[in-house]
C-alpha cells in the first residue's frame, strides 16, 4: 500500500531536542540487493514518531517516519534506492554539555535523501560539519554498497564496503561499549553464521531480548526506555519499499518510496 505524503511534510531546520536515542542497525544481503532493519531505542516520556510517509524533496521523493520533538528522522529511502540511517553515538570521551545549541542530528537524514545516487549522498554527508552536531555515526547504502560516516565532534571519518556479508552497528546510552561485544556476539551467532536464512536470522536478531539482561538486549527495554519501533526496507532491482511497525501500539505500516 502506497502511502501519500501529507501536508506539511516538509522537514523543517530546527535546534537540537535533547535525547538519548539509540539504534541498532543491520543490513544483510539478498537477491540483487539487501534488506536493512533498524531498531529505535527511546525514552518513555518521549513523544511517539509519526510514522512513515512519503515526502517530496527538492530533488527526489522519499519515505521516512518523523521525530516530533526534533523535527527530522533516524532512517528513509528515497526513489533511487538510496538508504540513510544515524546512530547517536555515546562514548566516553563525550564532553558534558556538548549537547547544547547543536542541531538535530535527525535532520542530517533527509538532506542525504535528496541525493540521487549512494555517490553523491556520501560526498554530501562528508561535507557535514561535525562542530554543528552531537557524535554520530551513518549509514548509507544502495545497491550492493555502503558506507558508513562517524563524527567524533572535530571530524569525519568514512568507511566503505561492499554489502556481501551482513554487517551490525549499534549504540545505546549505556554507552556503546556496554552493549556492543553482546550484541556483536549473538549477531555473529545468529546471522553471520546463517547467511542461507539471513533475513528469517535477522528478524530473530531484532526481536531478541535477553531474560536477565533486558537492558542491554537488542529488543531493549528499561525502567527509562525501551525499543519503541522497528523499520524494515528492502532495496531490490524489483522493490524499493519501507515497513514501519510501532511496537508500543502494535501497528505495521507498509510502504513504498518509487
Amino acid at each position: 500500500m502506497a502511502i501519500r505524503c501529507p501536508r506539511g511534510s516538509a522537514i523543517r531546520l530546527q535546534r537540537r531536542a535533547d535525547t538519548d536515542a539509540m539504534c541498532t542497525v543491520t543490513i544483510v544481503p539478498y537477491d540483487d540487493g539487501f534488506r536493512l532493519v533498524c531498531n529505535r531505542d527511546e525514552r518513555r516520556d518521549r513523544p511517539a514518531a509519526r510514522p512513515p510517509a512519503r515526502h517530496r524533496l527538492r530533488h527526489t521523493m522519499a519515505i521516512f517516519p518523523v521525530d516530533p520533538a526534533g523535527g527530522g528522522t533516524w532512517v528513509g529511502v528515497n526513489g533511487a534506492g538510496v538508504v540513510a540511517a544515524v546512530l547517536n553515538r555515546h562514548t566516553e570521551s563525550c564532553a558534558p554539555g556538548r549537547n547544547r545549541s547543536l542541531w538535530s542530528r535527525g535532520l542530517i537524514i533527509p538532506r542525504l535523501l535528496d541525493s540521487g545516487s549512494w555517490v553523491d549522498a556520501l560526498d554530501m554527508a562528508a561535507k557535514l560539519d561535525p562542530a554543528h552536531f552531537d557524535l554520530f555515526r551513518l549509514v548509507l547504502a544502495q545497491r550492493m554498497v555502503a558506507a558508513v560516516v562517524t563524527s567524533d565532534g572535530r571530524a569525519l571519518s568514512v568507511r566503505t564496503m561492499g554489502i556481501s556479508r551482513p554487517l551490525m552497528l549499534t549504540s545505546s546510552s549505556l554507552g556503546d561499549a556496554v552493549v556492543e561485544a553482546p550484541r556483536r556476539r549473538l549477531f555473529d551467532r545468529l546471522v553471520g553464521t546463517n547467511e542461507r536464512e539471513g533475513l528469517c536470522t535477522q528478524a530473530r536478531f531484532h526481536a531478541h531480548q535477553w531474560r536477565s539482561r533486558p537492558d542491554i538486549s537488542v529488543n531493549m527495554e528499561r525502567r527509562d526506555a525501551r525499543t519503541v519501533s522497528r523499520t524494515v526496507i528492502d532495496v531490490t532491482s524489483r522493490v524499493v519499499g519501507l515497513c514501519y511497525e510501532s511496537l508500543a501500539a502494535g501497528e505495521r505500516r507498509p510502504g513504498r518510496a518509487a
